[in-house]
C-alpha cells in the first residue's frame, strides 16, 4: 500500500503539471523535465506492487493445474503483512476452505529469484519451490503434514516444469530436495521431523508412482 500511495502522490503531481496551462488563476507552461521526473518516479513506485501482483497471478495459474479444479489464490506477504499474520512463524500456509496460499516475506522473492535463474539455484531456492508445492498440496485437500510433504517431494518436478524450469533441471532439483533437505528433516527431528516419513520412498506406502516420478 505504501508503494501505491507514493506512486499516486507523484502521479497527482504529474497530472497537476499537465493541467497547469489551464489554471484560470495562475496559468503556467508545462515544464517537460519536471513532468518526466515525477512521471518516472510515479511509475517506479508503482512497479513493485504491480510486479508482485503479476507474479502472484502467474503462480495461481500454474497451481491450478495441480489443484484439480479447486480454487486457488496466492498472496506474497510484505514485511508489514508478515508482522500481522497470526501464522508469521510459518514460511507459508494455506487455507483449504478458500484455497488461499500465503507465502511469507522473503520466500516469494526467493522463489522469483530461483525461477529467474534456475541453473544457479542454491538449496534455499530449491526449498522455495518445495514450499510452494507443499502449500498447493494442502489446497488439493491434504491435511497431514507428513503426507503433504511427501506428495510435494514427488510433485516438485512437475511444479518446476509448470513454472518454466527446464525439464532436466526440474528433475535434478526435485531429487536434490529429496536427498538433501528432506533427508535432513529426519536428522533434525522436532518440528522439522514432523514433516518426514520413512514411507516417502520408492515402492513404499507413500509412493504415488507418478509418471514424472523423481526416483525413476
Amino acid at each position: 500500500m505504501l508503494w501505491l500511495a507514493l506512486s499516486l502522490t507523484f502521479a497527482c503531481l504529474a497530472i497537476r503539471e499537465l493541467l497547469s496551462p489551464w489554471n484560470r488563476d495562475h496559468p503556467q507552461p508545462i515544464h517537460p523535465p519536471y513532468l518526466l521526473l515525477v512521471s518516472a518516479i510515479a511509475i517506479g513506485f508503482a512497479w513493485p506492487p504491480v510486479s508482485t501482483w503479476r507474479f502472484e497471478r502467474f503462480l495461481e495459474s500454474r497451481a491450478r493445474v495441480l489443484t484439480e479444479g479447486r480454487p486457488v489464490s496466492v498472496h506474497c506477504n510484505t514485511l508489514f503483512d508478515t508482522m500481522l499474520d497470526p501464522n508469521a512463524l510459518a514460511a507459508g500456509h494455506a487455507n483449504l476452505a478458500t484455497g488461499e496460499i500465503v507465502l511469507q516475506k522473503p520466500w516469494c522473492s526467493t522463489l522469483r529469484d530461483y525461477l529467474d535463474d534456475p541453473a544457479s539455484a542454491d538449496q534455499r531456492g530449491i526449498q522455495s519451490l518445495n514450499l510452494f508445492t507443499h502449500e498447493v498440496m494442502h489446497v488439493r485437500g491434504l491435511l497431514d503434514e507428513r503426507v503433504t510433504e511427501c506428495h510435494a517431494v514427488q510433485y516438485n518436478r512437475r511444479m518446476a516444469e509448470l513454472l518454466g524450469v527446464p525439464a532436466p533441471l526440474a528433475l535434478d532439483h526435485a531429487r536434490r530436495y529429496y536427498r538433501e533437505s528432506y533427508a535432513q528433516r529426519a536428522e533434525v527431528g522436532g518440528l522439522s521431523g514432523s514433516y518426514f516419513s520413512p514411507e516417502c520412498a520408492p515402492g513404499r506406502a507413500l509412493d504415488l508412482r507418478l509418471p514424472h516420478s523423481i526416483w525413476r
